[in-house]
């Protein structure tokens, strides 16, 4: 069996399209010593998913995600469309995913040193179903548990919260679901709420985060790139 060749860092930058991320990955090498690291957070449903791909494709990147196939109480919970009120179950959900992230994170950095790493979620996700199905000492002792993980852990590079008007997720999801209640509508609104107010921005206070307005989203791909390396562009 041929053995794989492994890429150096130079020749791996040599093989990105465009002398502005050339320059910009050749001066984070130069003073970080390994490759960037993106977190790309969101309410619902606003494509983040193909602007994970995309960037990751691009600069040639590993995709790390959260878990939800693996986490047994949320299987349980979409069973009941995020309804159940059960605070116990949503504490093991929200303990379970705070976690795999932290596991996902973790992992993630140490491999930074030999590639560049894209996230789908940022570490702050965790906090919003916890503030609306934990109560009392149970909500008391997850934030407690999220912030010492959280402080313990090294940050994104940059993190790109993309955007959405909630009646723009709300159509989106008509789209894709046969039938829209009032309780889907109210969940969106409420999920929404934590990003407008500033859920990103307090958590990451100490990284640069880029808001990615995808109010008119383009179902082409290529758009969608195109408007993220701006963004990116624009803040290095």
């Amino acid at each position: 069996m041929e053995k794989k060749k492994t890429i150096n860092q130079e020749e791996y930058i040599a093989l990105i399209r465009t002398p502005e991320v050339d320059m910009v990955l050749k001066d984070f090498l130069k003073t970080y010593k390994r490759y960037p690291v993106i977190a790309i957070t969101w309410p619902a449903w606003i494509g983040k998913s193909t602007i994970t791909k995309e960037l990751a494709k691009y600069l040639w990147a590993k995709i790390y995600t959260e878990l939800p196939a693996t986490n047994p109480f949320l299987k349980t919970i979409d069973a009941t469309n995020y309804k159940v009120n059960d605070i116990t179950l949503w504490l093991n959900n929200q303990n379970y995913f705070l976690a795999t992230d932290v596991s996902q994170i973790t992992k993630a950095f140490i491999e930074a040193n030999q590639k560049p790493i894209v996230f789908d979620f940022a570490l702050s996700q965790t906090l919003i179903f916890a503030d609306i199905k934990l109560k009392w000492h149970y909500l008391k002792t997850f934030k407690s548990m999220y912030e010492a993980q959280f402080d313990s852990l090294p940050k994104p590079d940059i993190v790109i919260e993309v955007q959405a008007d909630s009646n723009i997720i709300i159509d989106r999801l008509a789209k894709r679901w046969k039938y829209i209640d009032e309780w889907v509508i109210k969940i969106t609104e409420l999920i929404n709420s934590y990003y407008k107010n500033g859920l990103v921005d307090e958590n990451y206070q100490d990284t640069k985060v880029l808001k990615f307005d995808n109010n008119k989203y383009e179902p082409e791909k290529s758009n969608i790139l195109a408007r993220v390396l701006k963004l990116l562009d624009e803040a290095a």
